[in-house]
This record gives structure tokens, sequence and C-alpha cells, in this order.
């Protein structure tokens, strides 16, 4: 669900992001007016929160406007304006509901889940596909009954599928959904997206994919299977108990941004107690006033959401004070003081702030869990910041006596225990600590946190099964560090993987086949013996194995000339060859490497051994080559960069330069007519002094994906040129064809219907276009097709713009 917020205080606008973004909603936030206005206007929102007071342009203004052309999104005003007048003249404006700052986090997420409802039809908080569960309230995703973890964009993906079953969404759809305006993903972070959540739901043991691929169209959610239901209050049982264990973690930003809040009262107040000089003075003027307004009313909201509720309500006071310019004579200077006087009071004695009972934030639930024996508040409060900036969360156990661990350890699985141990010589306590809680954790790493550094206490602590030893003072960064990279080994260690794989034996003896078959296929190798190595190349080819066992000495081949065979072949070059053999000599050890073996192992075999350095050599093997993939990713990467112009996605002037060169040449050799198209936003300085540079950048990205729709990009170019202005190259196109392509550009613009206050030819954004083309010749360049496109441009725009001219070369 994405909601854009209208709201030009920046902590009441921080305030209510974090409270919204923690619910699994994207947002996008507009400081003033008119760009919220054009946010409206230019993307597709399921919910519009507006303020009241705005600069630039009021949010009844804005209400009203987007209802006049027909948006019918919900839209809730959330204001400190609380008089029935108010209210009445909001509703009436065309909002869906109003809401009066200070106001409840809780009742505000339950006000917008209502108007969602509303906007979209009842939407259930618990939506399910087979045995697939996803509760909205907790954020919970799970299958069978037991939890997936997925990222927040995997989530939203889901939950946007879940919620709209027979909706067909394309790329652009899915990241208008999931992304904020001021994101500029490519389509590809969509694809990827999708193969990431296909991926962890299959790792979660479905088996069915629920997301089917409509190519041309893009995706959609499948029919879900016949399974059989799953226990809804267990579920709803398993929901609550993570969710009340999430709330501390979820609450940290907001701690945060309550110390920035109150950081800022002083500043804040230095504004009224000089109007208040100014007053006592008799020199208040109308714009210190206005100011001292102004931050009156942004007061009333933001100690309202930050819990100083009798200070809001002065502040209120003081809003009205100011409001109804009743600032005249001795009375009101004396009403003024006293209120102040009384506002700063609160603001000092109220403690202000949010509790865990006051407002319900889901996270993920899913969260590692860290476990952290330490009774040092400042440390501990320090790691547990740092653990959620991390994606992680801590639960901070007090160091007890050994009979009080127990009780004061979760149930949940930690992924690693971080104990603190004091003293310079090893402690009976500390010893019995880490001794306990081995026995309850024994899969999970414990690293020793120790005040002293010393080779006695590393020695007990590795004695007892520690799998790491840190000494104050560290970095909580560091120490999370080695928390996930200890975890990982440990993973790794209890629960191996089996390795998929195939190899090819060659060995005349039958009874060597067989002892290396039973040696390897336990381990999830698929193996192909030969005991005739006249047929090797046949079944290598058909096999295409991960690595080749060959014996050095058999009839016809040897082991080295298949070696050899192997090593010429470009397909198989690279593939891991182990020989196997009984001579120990230095000749016949020289021979095999000289031929191109990776490893040699002498008879007799040791099981263990071959296991190794075959298992070794597949996985070194696999780990080049996907080495090699990335460097190659990494190299195309870099070359499309070079291309495309990293704000529209298209490509940019150097691959504009470059394709034009080469055409021109190409089209001389085969006297085919190359045309040209320059054209250029009009008055679009205009339009970024009105709307702001950020919209400025939104327009051009959508000119330029419209300008990419309207050609054929197998064989067309689309560049942005500079600025604001486009070049097309048209290969193979007669003048006539470039004209009909210029007249399906200005269309198509058209159909955009993008605002434009400020222009003089139309009230949405428009091009002027200048039209050439030729066939190359030797008396002129690329340079003169560019010239001649750019004197056409010149002349639509002389005409008045919004208009093309065509100039043959």
């Amino acid at each position: 669900m994405k909601i854009l917020l209208v709201e030009d205080d920046q902590a009441t606008g921080e305030f209510l992001t974090s409270i919204l973004t923690a619910n699994r909603y994207v947002v996008d936030v507009a400081s003033d007016g008119q760009s919220g206005l054009e946010l409206a206007i230019l993307w597709n929102y399921d919910l519009i929160m507006l303020d009241i007071e705005l600069p630039t342009l009021d949010g009844i203004s804005i209400c009203r406007t987007l209802r006049s052309r027909g948006n019918s999104t919900p839209t809730l005003m959330l204001t400190a304006k609380g008089l029935n007048d108010d209210v009445v003249m909001g509703l009436d404006a065309g909002a869906d509901d109003y809401i009066i700052k200070p106001c409840d986090p809780t009742q505000l997420l339950a006000r917008i889940r209502a108007l969602l409802r509303r906007g979209s039809g009842v939407q259930s908080s618990t939506l399910t596909w087979g045995g697939l569960w996803l509760d909205s309230l907790s954020a919970l995703v799970t299958y069978q009954q037991q939890p997936i973890s997925l990222g927040p964009k995997e989530y939203s993906l889901l939950e946007l599928f879940l919620r709209n079953p027979q909706r067909v969404f394309n790329r652009s759809a899915i990241l208008d959904n999931l992304w904020e305006a001021d994101d500029f993903p490519t389509e590809s972070a969509v694809t990827n997206l999708i193969k990431d959540l296909r991926r962890k739901l299959k790792a979660a043991g479905m088996s069915e994919d629920l997301i089917e691929t409509i190519y041309g169209l893009g995706y959609r959610l499948k029919p879900p299977p016949q399974e059989p239901t799953t226990n809804s209050d267990e579920l709803k049982e398993n929901s609550l108990d993570r969710k009340n264990r999430s709330v501390d973690e979820g609450l940290a930003y907001i701690r945060q941004l309550e110390e920035q809040f109150r950081t800022s009262l002083e500043k804040r107040l230095n504004v009224l107690e000089s109007a208040l000089r100014s007053l006592q003075q008799g020199s208040l003027s109308p714009f210190q006033q206005e100011a001292a307004k102004e931050e009156a009313h942004r007061l009333v909201g933001g100690l309202g959401l930050y819990g100083y509720a009798q200070a809001s309500d002065i502040a209120r006071k003081l809003e009205h004070l100011l409001v109804n310019n009743s600032l005249v004579g001795e009375t009101a200077t004396t009403q003024f003081a006293q209120l102040l006087t009384e506002l700063q009071d609160k603001i000092t004695t109220q403690s202000g702030g949010l509790s865990a009972s006051e407002v319900t934030i889901t996270l993920d639930d899913q969260l590692p869990l860290i476990l952290v024996f330490d009774d040092d508040v400042a440390f501990t409060r320090e790691l547990h910041q740092e653990a959620i900036a991390k994606g992680l969360q801590t639960c901070i156990v007090p160091l007890l006596s050994t009979s009080a661990v127990l009780d004061q350890v979760p149930h949940e699985l930690p992924m690693g225990i971080l104990l603190k141990w004091t003293g310079t010589t090893p402690n009976p306590e500390n010893l019995r600590t880490l001794k306990t809680l081995k026995q309850q954790f024994q899969d999970t790493p414990i690293l020793i946190l120790a005040e002293h550094d010393t080779l006695v206490n590393r020695v007990e602590a590795s004695r007892l099964g520690s799998e790491g030893y840190l000494t104050k003072p560290i970095a909580p960064g560091q120490i999370l560090e080695w928390v996930d990279r200890i975890s990982r080994c440990a993973i790794a260690q209890h629960v191996p993987q089996p390795l998929r794989g195939a190899v090819l034996a060659v060995d005349d003896d039958p009874m060597m086949l067989g002892a290396f078959t039973s040696l390897l296929q336990p381990r999830g190798l698929r193996v192909t013996g030969l005991s005739d190595p006249t047929h090797f190349w046949e079944t290598l080819t058909q096999t295409k194995p991960d690595l080749v066992l060959l014996d050095l000495e058999m009839p016809t081949f040897s082991g080295i000339d298949l070696c050899r065979v192997v090593r010429q072949d470009i397909t198989f070059s690279e593939l891991p060859i182990l020989i196997v053999t009984a001579h120990t000599d230095k000749v016949s050890t020289q021979q095999v490497f000289d031929a191109g073996a990776d490893d040699l192992i002498h008879k007799p075999i040791v099981g263990s051994e071959l296991v190794t350095r075959v298992i070794s050599r597949i996985e070194r093997a696999r780990l080049r080559h996907q080495i090699n993939r990335l460097q190659q990713k990494q190299t195309e990467v870099l070359q499309y960069q070079s291309r495309v112009d990293a704000l529209t996605q298209v490509a940019n002037r150097r691959h504009f330069d470059e394709m034009l060169e080469r055409e021109w040449h190409h089209h001389w050799q085969d006297q085919m007519t190359l045309s040209l198209i320059l054209c250029d936003v009009d008055y679009f300085k205009l339009y970024n002094d009105r709307y702001g540079h950020v919209a400025g950048d939104i327009c051009l990205k959508q000119i330029a994906q419209t300008i990419q729709s309207c050609i054929n990009p197998a064989a067309d170019l689309a560049a942005r040129y500079g600025g604001e202005e486009f070049g097309v190259i048209l290969p193979d196109t007669d003048l006539n064809g470039a004209l009909r392509v210029a007249e399906r550009l200005q269309q198509a613009i058209a159909r955009l219907e993008i605002p434009h206050a400020d222009s003089c030819v139309s009230p949405f954004i428009t091009l002027s276009l200048g039209i050439t083309g030729t066939i190359p010749t030797t008396a002129h360049g690329t340079e003169q097709l560019i010239q001649t496109a750019d004197q056409a441009l010149y002349a639509a725009k002389e005409r008045g713009r919004n208009t093309y001219c065509l100039y043959p070369l």
C-alpha cells in the first residue's frame, strides 16, 4: 500500500513516516502543498494524508483540485485546526476523514485501515493461498505453520499479489506500488525481487509457484491449490507472541525521532519568545506574528504526537490568540506571556514520549536474535541500536547467578550468544554460566566478551566450547560481524549440505569403479563408471560431468592421453581432472601434471582423502566459474552504465554519438536513408522553478520512457542528448517515416497530461521537434546532420513551440 503524506513540519513528517513505514506502507512525503498536488497527480496512491495549513497551497485547495479532476483516492485530513467549521470545510472539500492533532497513533492506523478498506473493498488482515498464510497485522508469513523470513519489499510484493488475485501487474505498476517516488530503480529490480520471493518460498517448502508470468503483460497470482487449511487460532497466537517481542525493537527509531524533537523545542520556543519581546516593546510586525502563529500551529501537532498532551493544548491557545489578531493592549500581552510560560513549564515537567502500549508497530518478526549477558547499560544500549540498524534483534540478560540464568533466557533459539567475563583469571561463576549456556544451546556459537585479555582465560573459554574470544574496548559493529561470521560457520558444520554434481570415473578395474561409486554417491555426487577408455569422449559429451577421475594406466588410451584430449577442447578445457595411480616416482608425477591434471591420488586409495579432494576440486571449480560470471556481469553492468543515462535510463550522449557514427558509415555503404529527430521540452526551466527539481526529474523520466515506447528499440535509438533535450536515431527510415515518428511522439506526450501551469502554449508538458534525414555521402558527416536537426528544432521553437519542423540535409 502506498501513501502520500503532505506535511510541512519536518518532525511530524518523520514521526508519521516511521509509524507508517514500520507498518509496511510505502510513503512519499511532500513538504509543501504544490509539490503534494503534483505528486498526487503524477502517481497512483492508495491514500493521501493532508495537513491543511501548508506553504504554497493549502490542503483544502489540494483536495478540491483532486476531486475536480476526478481523483477519488481516499483522503485523510490530519491537522491541528479542530473547530467545527474547519471540519465541515475539510469534509465538504472532498476529504474522506478528518483527524485533529494531536492524535493517538493506534487510532490513526485504524482509520487508515478503514479508509483503505473503503477504497478497495473489505480487506481481511489474514490472506491465504493454499498452505501459505500472511497476517498483515503482525506481518507474519507462514507456510504449513512454519514462519518464512521475508524482506520488506518481498513482503509487500507478496501482499500486493494476494490482495489482487485477478489483476495482472506489469513491472511499471509494481515499481509504482512498492517504491517511493524519489527512488529510480530499473525494471530489472522487479525481476530480481520476484526471483528472490520465489526462491524464499521454495526454500520454505512450497512446491507450487504462486506467481504466474504472463509474457508481454506482466505477472499475476495463480489459482491456489487445494490444500488442508491451517489452524488459524494457533497462527494468531504465534503472531501475537512474535508481535509483542518485536515492539521494543520497533520503537527504537521512534525514540531517536523523539530525541530530535526535544532538541528542536528550544529553537521553536525562541520564535515565540522573540515575538513576545517585540509585543512588549510595541514593535511586533505582521511578518513576525505570522511566523509565531505558524510555529505555534506546528507545536500543536508535534507536541501531541510525541506525548506532550497538556503542552499541546497550551500551544493551541497560543495559536488561536495569534490567529485572531487580538494582540492589542496590556491584557493580550499578559495573556501571551502567561501561556508561553505555562508552555515552557509543561514541556520541562511533562515526561512526554510514547510507550509500547500507545502504539503498535509491526516489524519483521523473523529478525535473528542475539542473547547478550552483560550489565553495562551504556554498552548494551549502543549494541542494541547497532543491531537494529543491521536487521538483528538483541535480548539483554543481566549477569545473575547460574541458577537464575535459565529463567532469564527466552525460549527462541538465538543465532549467537555474547557473554561478558570479568577478572584476569577464570571466575567460577563465569565458568558455570558458560557451561550452563553450552548445555542448553549446544549448536549456538558463544562469544566471550572479556574485560581482560589473558591466556588463562582464553584457554578455559575454549575448553568449555566457546567459539570466539573478544576483549573490550571493541566497537558494537565488530562484535556483530563476529557473531554473524561464527554463526554461519556453525550452521555449515551442523547442517552439512550435500554436494550436487556428476563425476565421470574411467578405470579398467570394475572393483575401483565400484569403490568410487560407494564413496562419492552418499555425498550427493552422481558417478558414471566407464571401464573402456575408447568410449571416453562419447560418454564425456553426454554426461557433461563436474569432475573426471582417470586411472593412469589403461589399455588403448592412458589417463595422460585422455587428460590431454580434455585440455585441448574449448568446452571442457577447465574441467577438474584427478588421476589415480599406483606409481609414486617423480617421473610419473611430473608427466601427470604436465598433461594438465589438477591433482594426483595414489593407490591404495584412502576413502576420506578421495572424497575430500573430489569435493574440494568441484567446489573450487564452481567458485572460479562464479567469479568469472560475476566479473563478466560486472563488465556488462559497467558497459551498460557507460551507455545509459542514469536518470532517464535511455541512452546517454556518448552512446548516441557512437551509434550515429556507426549508422552513418553503414548507411553510406548501403546507400540507405538515415533520419534524426532532436526534441526539447518546452519551457522546462519554468517547470523546474514552479514544481521543483524532484518533480522535474520525474517528468524527464516519464518523457524518456514515452519516447522509448514510440520507437522500435531493436533498430532505433532514443537518447538523452543533454538537459531536457532528447535525440532519436532512425536507421533505414526516410523523411516520411521520421515525420510519422515525430507525430507519434507529440501525441504520446500529450496523453501524459503532465501539468505545466507556466507554459505559454499548453496547460501540459509539450515538445518541440526538429527532423532531418539523408542518404549519407562523403560530402557530409554526422556533424552536418546534427546541425540541420538543431536548426529545424530552433525553427520549431520560433514558430511558437509545441510543433515540429522538417529540414532535409
